[in-house]
C-alpha cells in the first residue's frame, strides 16, 4: 500500500510534536524534582505509613507551586490518593481513590 507524501509528512509533524510535549512535561517534572527535599521513596515510605498500605504507583507533580509526590496506595482493599509535600514530607491529604 502506498500512502501520499503528505500523509506521511503530516504523520512525521504530528509525531513529533507530540514527543515533543513528552520532552516537555519530562523537563518540567525534573525541575519539580530537584525543587524537592525529599525523594520519590521517602515519599512513598510516608505514603505507605499514613495508610497502612502498599504503594503501587507514584509520582511528582509539578502542577503546585510547591513541589508535591502523589501516591497511590492499596489499604484495606481501597486505593487512595495520598498526597505528600516535596519539601517536608509530611502527608497532606489522603483520599479514597472513587475515579477508577
Amino acid at each position: 500500500m502506498k500512502l501520499p507524501i503528505r500523509t506521511l509528512a503530516a504523520a512525521a509533524v504530528i509525531g513529533g510534536a507530540a514527543t515533543a510535549g513528552v520532552a516537555i512535561a519530562d523537563v518540567e517534572d525534573a525541575r519539580a524534582l530537584s525543587d524537592a527535599d525529599i525523594s520519590l521513596v521517602d515519599a512513598i515510605v510516608a505514603a505507605e505509613g499514613a495508610t497502612q498500605g502498599k504503594a503501587f504507583d507514584a509520582q511528582i507533580e509539578d502542577d503546585s507551586f510547591s513541589p508535591e509526590f502523589e501516591v497511590s496506595v492499596v489499604a484495606d482493599g481501597k486505593i487512595y490518593d495520598v498526597i505528600v509535600d516535596g519539601i517536608t514530607g509530611e502527608v497532606t491529604s489522603t483520599r479514597e481513590d472513587r475515579d477508577d
